[in-house]
């Protein structure tokens, strides 16, 4: 047991309570005894056991239980001194004082368990490290939106296909909570499974629609949007082959900081009307970056109603160092938007995924 709380008319007095700690055996100390039996103890007399009773001059006191579901977990003890003895009108504010601390504790304790939860869910959604990708570096952030008390739909991923080359995904989900959850699970494990059997992106993504179908034939649950592709090594950097499914555009960051968005169309995904994918075809050279990013980001406020937007993305990729690292244009992003926001509470998950082309300089 321990002494949570304490107050008292003096500091000397409340040092003296602060001091003191409950003993175990129930039947030297009334806070054993009351978190064993559960039961309200009144008393007009010194409570038994050690304590600094005489030096404080407790005529009387009464012990109550704070309850979870009819357990005892604590105890709120009111201590009368001066030969006052507590009154039926101070039992009765005692009890209710300790069915309101109850009530407290109980919540924070479920809210610390849930966002517990919920932190441990999304890490399992989201990858721990990015792999060693041969002629590329990667380099991802995730913002969750809100405390993270609900899991956002927000993912990413990078994984090999077993031929050379390797597949690479972004994408969101709509809603949050436990249906996202599973089905950002659904999402990302359909595509590591038919990725090394299908050689073109477009086929995955139809995979990847025909899983998401076939799980809500009977109920709408909302749409998936994402971008994805694969990437091979090549002499002259990386060769990209992608296809967007109703996400936002991927940007490619040249060696001149110029920025451009990679055009391909393609529909939403999980909505039970075929999409119609094209995919595109390009080659991501030596110093060059490919920006992927959910909509979180460009569609975060500030102060005012006021969009961070694509314009000022597109001007802090252009403010990244010369020659950067993935790692490089996450940081410069990421701060914009944070001076952006000056503090504000991200309203939705912002994620972020960046691929280089070539091995950074020593």
């Amino acid at each position: 047991m321990r002494r949570v709380a304490t107050a008292a008319p003096t500091e000397e007095a409340r040092r003296l309570l602060a001091a003191h700690r409950p003993a175990r055996d129930a039947k030297d100390d009334a806070v054993a005894r009351v978190l064993a039996s559960g039961l309200t103890e009144v008393a007009r007399r010194t409570p038994t056991g050690p304590g600094p009773w005489q030096a404080l001059g407790v005529t009387g006191y009464v012990c109550v239980p704070l309850l979870d579901r009819g357990r005892p977990f604590g105890a709120l003890t009111l201590l009368s001194t001066a030969g006052h003895c507590p009154d039926g009108h101070q039992v009765a504010l005692a009890e209710e004082l300790a069915r309101r601390a109850a009530s407290a504790a109980r919540n924070a304790r479920q809210y610390a368990q849930r966002a517990a939860l919920a932190r441990d869910l999304q890490t399992g959604l989201l990858l721990p490290d990015l792999p060693e990708v041969p002629g590329a570096q990667l380099a991802a952030f995730y913002h969750p939106a809100g405390e993270g008390l609900e899991i956002g739909g927000d993912f990413y991923d990078v994984f090999p296909r077993g031929d050379g080359s390797w597949s690479f995904v972004l994408g969101d989900v709509c809603g949050r909570g436990a249906t996202a959850a599973t089905t950002t699970a659904l999402v990302r494990h359909t595509a590591r499974a038919v990725a090394p059997l299908l050689d073109d992106p477009v086929d995955v993504v139809k995979a990847v629609d025909k899983a998401l179908n076939d799980r809500y034939a009977q109920q709408n649950n909302g749409f998936v949007t994402l971008v994805y592709g694969h990437l091979t090594p090549a002499a002259d950097g990386l060769a990209i082959h992608l296809v967007r499914a109703g996400h936002t555009l991927p940007l490619l960051l040249d060696t001149h900081h110029t920025v451009n968005a990679v055009e391909a169309s393609g529909g939403l995904l999980g909505i039970n009307i075929p999409p119609r994918l094209s995919a595109r075809r390009f080659t991501l050279r030596h110093g060059e970056s490919l920006f992927l990013y959910t909509d979180g980001l460009t569609e975060c406020r500030c102060d005012g109603s006021e969009q961070y937007g694509d314009t000022r993305l597109a001007e802090a990729l252009a403010r990244a160092p010369r020659r950067p690292a993935a790692a490089d244009i996450v940081r410069t992003v990421a701060e914009d938007v944070r001076g952006f926001m000056n503090g504000r509470d991200v309203e939705d998950d912002q994620a972020a995924l960046v691929i280089t082309a070539g091995a950074r300089e020593p």
